[in-house]
């Protein structure tokens, strides 16, 4: 499955080019994209429940892992959220709009990259995915490298799109 800076760079990428060419900057301020790269992290949260969870015997990581946070369900709630609060709080549904983004972007990911998710858990248990990159011994390799890869482009860009001081 994709690691940490792939879902991170991924989310802020995407939530910087819908902030710089859709909106064109108005009323997106950079710390969205802050949270758009930590919503691209968080599905993942599932991984330290179950640690905790193993303790007590409750639950493994195998089965834990990919199940309840890497569903759709969690960015619908985050949308329907940021439409009910939107005449009233603005900044507030700004927040979960990108929640949203980040959160699906990250279930996008692991299901194109690797395996099989659940997407549409509790109504359904079937589980698609494109398995581009199995799980086999040089998954990981695969996946350390695309990070590196990633993130170089994407500070290579940055660099040269003189955007780079908008993260200082």
């Amino acid at each position: 499955m994709p690691a940490a800076v792939t879902h991170v760079i991924s989310s802020i990428v995407f939530v910087d080019l819908f902030r710089k060419y859709v909106l064109r900057k108005k009323n997106f301020p950079l710390y969205l994209i802050l949270i758009g790269g930590i919503a691209g992290l968080l599905p993942d949260i599932d991984i330290p429940l179950a640690w905790i969870l193993e303790n007590f015997g409750l639950v493994s990581l195998q089965t834990f892992h990919r199940s309840y946070t890497h569903t759709l369900l969690v960015p619908s709630i985050f949308l329907v959220i940021a439409f009910i609060v939107w005449k009233w709080w603005p900044k507030v549904a700004h927040v979960f709009f990108v929640l949203s983004a980040g959160w699906t972007l990250h279930i996008l990911l692991d299901s194109f990259l690797s395996g099989t998710l659940a997407v549409f858990y509790p109504l359904s248990t079937v589980k698609y995915g494109l398995n581009l990159i199995p799980s086999d011994s040089l998954a990981g390799t695969f996946y350390y490298g695309l990070d590196a890869i990633i993130l170089i482009i994407w500070l290579i860009y940055e660099a040269f799109a003189h955007n780079i001081k908008d993260y200082i």
